[in-house]
């Protein structure tokens, strides 16, 4: 039991500085925000007081809107970014529309980063693909700039990345970029129009021969973000392929609400996303990470 003041009968508040710093939101300013879609902008933001917190690619913060909550959103920025973390926000409710539209020298508050990241420093396989749907680039991007900087770690490398449409497609500049720095680039969209040239289909359209990528998927490891039904018959396709469980790498973050393993809205069967994630293997959580085949 906390001790009481024995005067008051009350028990103290305790310091600021008895708390860990992933429970204090901290307020950071917003120097830019870029709209890369119709709803979707990225804010950059740096502390109002204090350093930029170290980070691990994948790994989310709770960003907070004053008055009205706080949401759980990846950093997006690349490591080698000292300047500023950035984070990819998509309209969905109160919580992402109000921080979309705070104005540059606005506030929003921060708590972490939590969770663990994408484990690229421990594979061992000779090839890395990266998948990602829709928004679920996000969460993949400082990855993929790390994955070229290590480049000559893997025989291949290569990014297969899926939109419901060609003006969805986030962060073209850097596909650009990044295809130029020596990925395999690979772009798919649900629907096309006149003037796409590139593929229709799903992400996994793209990945067995002789359309696909022609890697060994059994010497290959695969980190996969996007929704979750997605993300659900990746990982089925390319089991089939030859991937073993063990090295499909999924992120969850979507389902994380408190960041504290506290309030049991991110539980996955025995794991809290939070806690345990966001990024998380599949053999661990594949039997529990099923969705309604239809």
């Amino acid at each position: 039991m906390a001790p009481t003041d024995s005067k008051s009968g009350l028990v103290p508040v305790r310091d600021r500085s008895e708390l860990s710093p992933l429970l204090v939101p901290r307020p950071f300013r917003v120097i830019d925000r870029i709209q890369e879609l119709d709803d979707t902008f990225s804010l950059h933001v740096v502390p109002v007081e204090g350093e930029l917190p170290a980070f691990r690619p994948a790994q989310v913060s709770m960003l907070g809107a004053f008055g009205v909550g706080e949401a759980a959103i990846s950093i997006s920025s690349p490591l080698s970014t000292r300047s500023h973390h950035a984070y990819t926000i998509r309209r969905a409710g109160p919580i992402t529309r109000a921080l979309t539209e705070v104005p540059i020298g606005g506030v929003v508050t921060v708590r972490g980063p939590f969770g663990e990241g994408w484990p690229l420093d421990t594979i061992a396989t000779k090839n890395l693909v990266i998948i990602g749907g829709g928004l679920g680039i996000a969460p993949l991007r400082a990855l993929i700039d790390l994955a070229i900087e290590e480049r000559s770690r893997f025989d291949d490398l290569a990014l297969v990345y899926g939109a419901k449409r060609p003006d969805l497609i986030l962060y073209q500049g850097d596909l650009d970029r990044w295809s130029e720095l020596g990925l395999d680039v690979r772009l798919t969209v649900d629907q096309g129009d006149d003037a796409w040239a590139g593929s229709v289909g799903l992400v996994t359209d793209l990945l067995g021969t002789p359309a696909g990528l022609g890697v060994d998927w059994t010497d290959t490891t695969v980190f996969i973000c996007g929704p979750d039904v997605m993300m659900h018959f990746t990982a089925l396709a390319l089991h089939e392929l030859g991937v073993p469980e063990n090295r499909l790498w999924l992120t969850l973050e979507r389902n994380m609400q408190c960041g504290n393993a506290l309030c049991g809205h991110c539980q996955l069967g025995p794991f809290l996303i939070c806690r345990d994630g966001p990024v998380v293997n599949y053999a661990d959580v594949g039997r529990f990470h099923r969705v309604r085949e239809l």
